[in-house]
């Protein structure tokens, strides 16, 4: 595959994805130039793929995932801030659907590099140290409201510091 972190996404759909780059936007540009999502191996639990490994099975892998773990139903209860680091997230009300797809990656037979940091569902909408005026008015913007559907994985590589897409996987419906 790459040699660059492959990250295992959800990404966010409309307007969902809109409301998260809005944010994103007006608190941490640098974050805004990534996709909306939900990282479900990377950043937590297990880290990134392990790029020695051959990219049809890893692709296969993905796809039967995705036909039996998804769609996930979401919407975000509120925001949180990590105690070990400046970044802010966006907590999923009902975090089952995200743990156990996160276990099912885990236990898949996919190579992933060690991470240090339990799994914790999330969609970060801050990673840079604000002062505590702008922390504050981010702790009060209004969370994305409604339920989504989130059925599609994607890969991700950060290529000196920018995402690049390597392949989108979507939820097939059964026949």
């Amino acid at each position: 595959m790459a040699g660059h972190p492959i990250y295992v996404v959800l990404e966010l759909p409309e307007p969902a994805a809109t409301a998260v780059l809005t944010i994103r936007r007006r608190y941490d540009p640098r974050l805004a130039g990534f996709p909306a999502e939900i990282t479900v191996a990377g950043s937590s639990g297990v880290g990134p793929l392990m790029a020695e490994q051959a990219l049809e099975p890893v692709l296969e892998c993905l796809q039967h995932i995705a036909d039996t773990c998804l769609p996930v139903r979401l919407r975000f209860a509120g925001l949180r801030r990590f105690a070990s680091g400046p970044v802010i997230w966006l907590a999923p009300a009902d975090p089952a659907p995200l743990l156990a797809l996160h276990q099912r990656l885990a236990g898949s037979g996919l190579a992933f590099t060690p991470h240090r940091f339990e799994f914790t569902p999330h969609c970060s909408v801050c990673s840079s140290a604000l002062d505590p005026a702008q922390q504050a008015r981010l702790m009060a913007e209004p969370v994305p409201a409604g339920t989504f559907e989130l059925s599609r994985l994607a890969l991700y590589a950060v290529v000196d510091g920018s995402p690049q897409l390597l392949h989108r996987v979507e939820h097939r419906q059964a026949p």
